[in-house]
């Protein structure tokens, strides 16, 4: 019987609105057990053969003419239809294409493209005699294509020959004059293949050789002998329990008395870190409270969502723990978000502690094979229970019961290029598919989230004491202007200098926060008054001590650190603002006895160095942490009993509605480090600006009292959770062109009754107005319905910016943005 006629709907790889829908392909019978929802597959696509992802599979033809799958190039499929179901949520709610979406869902380092190479059909001379003198750019393109070898990509061409190169070509290629040609790249990364060992021959016959190398070969012999023991292994493993050298083995192979085989095999993480983890005795009630909540949940088999609203240090962990349990003890799996790199080594430590090996990690920290091995063990079934930022999301584990998201509040969960999802909001759609649960994490929750919680759209669990009862960390107030006027300079002030000494007495450790890197925030010449700015950004040069040079933490333009002003010629070159850099040498001309670790983007660049000076900091019996955001939050360390804000004021003044929330939430999570052990912690906030609600509502450690205070704010004003916001960047290398376009972009926005815009703010330049030498212009939404006004926005995408601007000018949407930047 002939098996029935299969046909494909596939996704093609071009990030392009304008072919972002499904093409139906043959599946040839060659194919056929080949090619499932989630294959990624080499297809025809107009004159070139694209790469593209299956999404779906019929058996009615819906076109007259179709073309075949050409090739197969991922066999295992990479995602099912419930992924597809997601995917195709954040390319619609994020404004992305499909094909973008679906990059989330591929096993790291296993994306494909397909290159495209024209090449010459003969000898140049005889060529051009067959082209009339009259085609002039024809000939040209023959000529160019000869001086680069008779083979040249369309790019290369076009950078000479403009918009007509692919119609050039076209003509060449109809006269036979030339021929394309296509190549699929290699992935990055493989499955790892680890060589092993057996005899080649009976144990008898083995037995009997074994004897008469006893003095001839002793390395040989040995070699054998624990073949006859163990029958197969490692060759590294053999040769290292034989003492012997390769030689020796190659000999036996020779021989044909051993045979050497291959066996695919994983990467292996190391796991360790310096930490006891003990089981809790009994949970609070409030504990008991919010996992009963969560049982209850799952025991139904329904999506629900509860934020867990809990001080710092009063066990959301342990909720988290058996929360999994439970999943776990029903046949599900569970996904666990963590908002930095940094706090992944002690998590994964504490969830393998109590889980065990089916507890998989997945971050961007990893080497590339190493993620890759991850997912393929995750894909495989052997995790059940995955640790990692937001790409963890995207994780192909099968009845999925549970996602955490520990920290929801934090910026990092949202993705800064396409698509530029927000993983809180992608875990409530992907448990709502799956019917899983979703807790939400944090002791400072976002405004919108409790904002949901208060009318119900998410239940509502709070932890509102400490562990033990232990008491939150005194916190004080320094007003850095006071210390101006009694001759204080210095990045200390006289109350954190006591405190760090009566720290150090007490042989505990402390946590020193600034939120930002480097020496000196800028370079100024004291004689012209010119700020040394970053050639690419319209922002200032950070000074960074340690190489003498100035650093762009935009571009990462680097420059050397001028002696002389570049504008005048004056000698009197001042250093001014904090980095992380001068406060480690300060403590360090304090304290030179103290171990300073410090962690921000400059130190942390190598793999496994969040652990490591994680664990630096943990087996020390006296030290400081000195660090950026990263060390903020999530850290538990019972020994801090002091922890220091060195300037609470960075963030607060950014032109960003957000501003106080995160301040407040960036200043209660370094807090609550302190006093997490059996000695009271203490906090010390140095700032220019204590009159601030942020500052003040830190004072009396209450989110609440924020909350209370940030909220009408936001309604009248019009800002999240009251609408949502929509920003429309629009960059060029062209100052006066992005302008331009911006405008046009406005007016065209205004001319149209658009229903659920509820508000427009822009054209104008954007906060930072250039980065890596574009321009940038802003127009922000506010929006009551959401799926209205996208929709206007997708299908009239291309009408935002003028046809004189489009080949120059960039157009970006960020669908309910974090960073008004």
């Amino acid at each position: 019987m002939t098996p029935e006629q299969r046909y494909a709907q596939v996704i093609i790889d071009i990030p392009v609105r304008e072919v972002d829908h499904p093409f139906e392909y043959i599946i040839p019978s060659a194919l056929s057990t080949k090619v499932d929802i989630g294959s990624t597959v080499l297809v025809p696509f107009g004159p070139s053969l694209r790469v593209g992802y299956v999404i779906a599979l019929t058996s009615e033809r819906l076109f007259p003419r179709l073309s075949p799958i050409r090739e197969v190039i991922e066999e295992t499929p990479a995602f099912d239809r419930e992924m597809v179901d997601l995917c195709r949520w954040v390319a619609d709610y994020y404004l992305s294409t499909l094909g973008e979406a679906l990059k989330l869902a591929l096993p790291p380092g296993r994306g494909r493209r397909v290159s495209q190479h024209i090449l010459l059909n003969g000898d140049i001379g005889k060529l051009l005699e067959k082209v009339p003198a009259s085609a002039r750019q024809r000939r040209e393109v023959l000529r160019k294509m000869a001086e680069l070898g008779g083979k040249a990509s369309p790019g290369a061409l076009r950078k000479t020959f403009g918009k007509r190169t692919s119609s050039l070509i076209g003509e060449l290629e109809g006269e036979g004059f030339v021929s394309r040609k296509y190549c699929v790249s290699e992935p990055k990364v493989d499955i790892k293949h680890e060589q092993w060992i057996r005899l080649g021959v009976s144990p008898a016959r083995a037995r009997e050789v074994v004897s008469d190398l006893t003095t001839r070969a002793p390395k040989q012999q040995r070699i054998l002998e624990i073949l006859l023991e163990g029958e197969q292994m490692p060759v590294h493993e053999l040769l290292s329990l034989a003492d012997a050298p390769r030689a020796s083995l190659s000999s036996l192979v020779t021989k044909s008395l051993v045979e050497l085989f291959e066996y695919s095999t994983f990467r292996e993480l190391d796991f360790y870190y310096p930490e006891v983890v003990r089981l809790p005795t009994s949970l609070t009630g409030e504990q008991e409270k919010a996992v009963g909540e969560v049982k209850d949940v799952l025991d139904k088999g329904i999506s629900a969502t509860l934020l867990l609203q809990g001080v710092t240090g009063s066990g959301k962990t342990e909720v988290y723990l058996q929360a999994i349990a439970h999943a776990l003890s029903k046949g599900k799996t569970a996904i666990v978000l963590v908002s930095e790199i940094a706090l992944t080594p002690q998590t994964v430590h504490r969830f393998r502690a109590r889980f065990g090996e089916i507890v998989a990690v997945l971050h961007s920290g990893l080497g590339m094979g190493e993620r890759f091995d991850q997912w393929r063990r995750i894909k495989e079934g052997d995790f059940k229970v995955v640790v990692g930022a937001r790409s963890a999301l995207f994780a192909p584990l099968r009845n999925l019961g549970l996602i955490i998201v520990d920290e929801e509040h934090e910026t990092t969960y949202k993705q800064n290029r396409n698509p530029r999802y927000h993983a809180r909001e992608v875990a409530l759609k992907r448990a709502q598919l799956s019917g899983a649960c979703v807790i939400l994490g944090s002791a400072t929750p976002a405004v919108e989230s409790k904002f949901c919680a208060e009318r119900g759209q998410f239940k509502l669990a709070r932890l509102t004491r400490r562990i033990e009862d232990r008491p939150l960390p005194d916190i004080e107030i320094v007003d850095m202007r006071d210390e101006t006027k009694n001759g204080n300079r210095g990045i200390f002030s006289l109350r954190l200098r006591e405190a760090m000494e009566e720290c150090i007495r007490s042989r505990g450790k402390m946590i020193l926060f600034l939120n930002r890197r480097g020496f000196s925030s800028f370079i100024l010449c004291r004689e012209c008054g010119l700020v040394l700015k970053c050639k690419k950004c319209a922002v200032s040069l950070t000074y960074h001590a340690d190489k003498r040079v100035l650093k762009c933490h935009h571009c990462n333009y680097v420059a050397p650190a001028p002696e002389i002003c570049p504008r005048c010629g004056g000698y009197r070159i001042g250093y001014f603002g904090v980095g992380t850099q001068k406060v480690e040498n300060e403590l360090k001309r304090f304290f030179p006895e103290l171990a300073v670790i410090r962690m921000d983007a400059d130190t942390t660049t190598r793999r496994e160095s969040h652990r490591r000076r994680l664990m630096e900091f943990q087996s020390r019996e006296v030290s400081v942490l000195l660090g950026t955001q990263m060390i903020a939050k999530g850290l538990d360390f019972p020994e801090v009993t002091l922890v220091g804000v060195i300037n609470a004021d960075t963030a607060l003044n950014l032109p960003d509605f957000r501003a106080g929330e995160r301040t407040f939430q960036l200043l209660m999570q370094v807090s609550g480090r302190a006093g997490r052990g059996k000695r009271p912690g203490r906090v010390i906030v140095q700032t220019y600006l204590p009159e601030s609600y942020a500052i003040q509502a830190l004072t009396q450690g209450d989110y609440d009292h924020f909350y209370s205070q940030e909220l009408p704010l936001r309604e009248e004003l019009l800002y999240p959770p009251f609408c949502h916001l929509v920003n429309i960047l629009i960059s060029g290398r062209d100052e006066a062109r992005t302008e331009k376009a911006a405008s046009e972009a406005g007016k065209f926005l205004t001319s149209v009754k658009l229903d659920g815009l509820v508000g427009m703010l822009g054209p104008a330049p954007a906060p930072l107005p250039k980065i890596k030498n574009k321009f940038r212009w802003h127009i922000i939404l506010k929006v009551g319905d959401p799926a209205v006004v996208k929709g206007f926005l997708r299908e009239n995408f291309r009408r935002l910016l003028p046809e004189d601007c489009a080949e120059d000018v960039n157009i970006s949407i960020d669908v309910d943005p974090v960073w008004m930047l």
